[in-house]
């Protein structure tokens, strides 16, 4: 079942169940009584929950756009690995592209599973090192040959930065503590709720459960969002895909 489905029908079975309680056991007049110091009391609370939640999905996005195309410079970097070897002796060229050919079916296959459970693969740490040795390690003996080297490594550098980028993303996750106070937050803003006070009580149950509606679908974000390679919105090795299939075919 879907994350979202889940935290949703639970906020919302408790809000509810919330709501029932309350006008069991508090009466109407004197919540009618109250009126003015709920509202004023729900607009503060509201107000800062709100700013919080908004604020801490709004981060999430970004982050998550931004490994994103970090996803593909690593991948671009890799294919201008593939591409520069062109220039070398082909000895020297065989063995870089086949490394990188090997390193990107490994990410794909071994290392892109293993993400979801927040794991890199150790398979493709040596496959990575193999690479910046093969390029560190050329001996060039024309300018020409230099040049070549010399972009080999400024990709290889790029390479090494936006794996190890990718390795810190995908093994972060949310404090324990900041997700307390989401939950807490949630739940306060919900029971102001059962304090208000209307003549039609359908009504006032169905603008309880689109707040916890509202509440379900911004915490179903944040989690998602927050975990790039693990959740349903996980992002997939599209772009290692296409090097595969368009790149990696010449030797």
């Amino acid at each position: 079942m879907s994350l979202a489905i889940i935290i949703i029908t639970v906020l919302v079975v408790l809000a509810v169940i919330g709501q029932v309680y309350t006008r069991r056991v508090v009466q109407t007049d004197n919540l009618e009584l109250s009126q003015g110091m709920v509202e004023a009391m729900l607009g503060v609370v509201g107000t800062l929950f709100s700013l919080l939640l908004g604020l801490l999905v709004a981060n999430a996005i970004e982050s998550y756009h931004e490994i994103k195309v970090q996803v593909s410079e690593e991948a671009n970097s890799l294919a201008n690995i593939y591409r520069l070897s062109e220039g070398l002796e082909s000895v020297d060229r065989l063995k870089i592209r086949e490394t990188c050919r090997v390193y990107n079916r490994k990410v794909i296959t071994d290392e892109w599973p293993k993400m979801a459970n927040m794991e890199m693969s150790q398979d493709c740490w040596d496959l990575y090192g193999k690479i910046w040795s093969d390029c560190v390690l050329l001996k060039p003996e024309t300018e020409q040959a230099s040049n070549i080297q010399s972009s080999l490594l400024d990709s290889a550098k790029n390479l090494g930065e936006t794996r190890r980028a990718r390795s810190i993303t995908c093994k972060a996750k949310l404090s324990p503590i900041l997700w307390a106070a989401i939950f807490f937050g949630s739940i306060i803003t919900i029971v102001f709720t059962y304090f208000f006070t209307s003549k039609i009580g359908r009504l006032h149950t169905l603008l309880t459960v689109l707040i916890a509606i509202s509440l379900g679908l911004n915490i179903w974000l944040l989690a998602a969002y927050s975990l790039p390679f693990s959740s349903e919105l996980k992002i997939q090795p599209e772009i290692f895909e296409i090097l595969e299939q368009q790149v990696f075919k010449t030797h």
